[in-house]
């Protein structure tokens, strides 16, 4: 018998929800907000999923929630997910919501699907317990929140529940030996042949054995501390995967038992591969056929938040997430952009603003980034846009990039003005979660400059 007080804060809750689609809101955040403020320990009292999967990790997490609920949906399962909504508290309460009776007493749909902030954890996986967990992966983030990788690790270590299925990355030695004690499946990506290892990067947020403190060495570094490793002095070495892939052609050929499978890739960067790789391996643990499910990941692209790209009158214009605040996102698209040497390009970067786009947070996070990586001849312009316009002008100054590739505007949607048309033919717009609309409206009016300037 749930408690009375919890009943009604569900009833309005959903109320709410209902009223918020009227208005033509998505309600993703406010009606968790409301239920927790009816009713503090709300979610304690939620029912159990049928069936619980978990995604949380640095980057790649939204990613993977879309891949997971779009496969499960085409498969005919009723499901519940925040693929479009919020991952902290009060945003998966609402997903839960969703997923419930009417009354809150019981679980309707065959599948829960939820995308979890790491440090939210706590305050979830006590009362919603998941079958399965994916970890992405583990770095430094938001240095307001969680720029301390082993204080996230051991909030994720004392939140997971023992029984939870984990599905880890075995090329990153941090996340993927998180609780030794649970069930595990892990998966690798093997290096490509040619692959460059990237050893220049201010960021490595593994230096150190975790067992005996000496400095361990890489033997294959594919990115920041992503690849594979071993301590000199003691066992401590990289995770062996159970599914292996390696790329060849546009395809990403997975190894797994006695399968070997081939899918689709869903873009050039080693990120988008771990992605599909996650996703194949929670559909091994759940059961699915491989060979089954090989025609419905090969439909599905990355989400456009993440990366939409469109070419008018030989001008290419990208959207790249970079998240807010976050070195290791905005290292990897810089590091992304130093090697399409094949245009001459701009960046505008409005991905530093907080929430309520009147205020910045900590902005140290411009000295872990590697804006090295734009030290480049195609790199022609560095546009700025937001509150911290001028601390990202002395970051670029220390950097050694020249003064005059870059400009700057305090209003976000007036960077589309600067960009100098003549001199490129690739601009990328790199935004945070918070200003995905603002990044839309630069792409907007840079379509309607280039109309009207650039001749066919």
């Amino acid at each position: 018998m749930k408690p009375i007080r919890y009943t009604f804060a569900f009833v309005v809750s959903r109320l709410t929800i209902i009223a918020l689609r009227i208005l033509g809101r998505n309600g993703t955040h406010f009606p968790g907000a409301v239920a927790m403020r009816l009713c503090p320990d709300f979610i304690q009292h939620l029912p159990q999923p049928k069936k619980l999967i978990a995604i949380t990790g640095t980057n790649g997490k939204t990613t993977v929630t879309n891949l997971v609920s779009d496969v499960l949906k085409n498969a005919g399962y009723s499901l519940s997910n925040n693929a479009m909504g919020s991952n902290i508290q009060e945003g998966i309460i609402v997903t839960a919501i969703l997923a419930s009776s009417f009354f809150g007493d019981k679980s309707v749909v065959d599948v829960v699907v939820l995308e979890v902030d790491e440090r939210i954890s706590p305050r979830i996986y006590p009362y919603l317990k998941p079958d399965v967990l994916i970890v992405t992966n583990l770095f430094r983030d938001s240095y307001r929140r969680n720029a301390h990788v082993e204080f996230i690790q051991m909030m994720l270590e004392q939140a997971i529940p023992s029984h939870t299925q984990l599905i880890v990355n075995a090329d990153d030695p941090i996340s993927s030996f998180l609780c030794p004690g649970n069930p595990r499946i892990s998966f690798s990506l093997k290096a490509l042949e040619g692959e460059e290892q990237i050893k220049d990067s201010r960021i490595v947020d593994l230096v150190y054995c975790p067992k005996c403190q000496s400095e361990l060495n890489y033997d294959f570094q594919r990115y920041h501390h992503i690849g594979q490793v071993h301590c000199p002095s003691c066992d401590f070495k990289s995770m062996y995967p159970d599914i292996e892939a390696n790329i060849n052609h546009k395809k990403l050929n997975v190894q797994y038992m006695n399968q070997n499978l081939s899918f689709d890739v869903l873009g050039d960067n080693p990120t988008d591969h771990y992605n599909l790789l996650a996703s194949i391996a929670l559909f091994s643990v759940l059961g699915f056929d491989l060979e089954g499910i090989q025609t419905e990941l090969n439909k599905l692209k990355i989400v456009k938040t993440r990366f939409d790209q469109v070419e008018v009158k030989g001008k290419q214009i990208t959207i790249m997430m970079t998240k807010d605040q976050n070195p290791i996102a905005t290292s990897r698209i810089f590091d992304y952009i130093r090697h399409q040497n094949d245009r001459k390009c701009a960046l505008i970067l409005i991905n530093e603003n907080s929430e309520h786009h009147t205020l910045s947070e900590n902005n140290a996070w411009y000295y872990d980034t590697d804006f090295d990586y734009l030290k480049q001849d195609h790199v022609l312009q560095i546009i700025g846009g937001g509150h911290r316009i001028l601390d990202l002008k002395v970051k670029i100054a220390l950097t050694g990039i020249p003064l005059d590739h870059y400009r700057s505007t305090s209003n976000e949607l007036d960077t589309s003005r600067l960009v100098d048309l003549d001199l490129v033919d690739a601009i990328y717009i790199l935004n945070g979660t918070k200003n995905i609309p603002e990044a839309k409206q630069i792409r907007k009016h840079l379509i309607e400059r280039i109309e009207a300037e650039v001749q066919a």
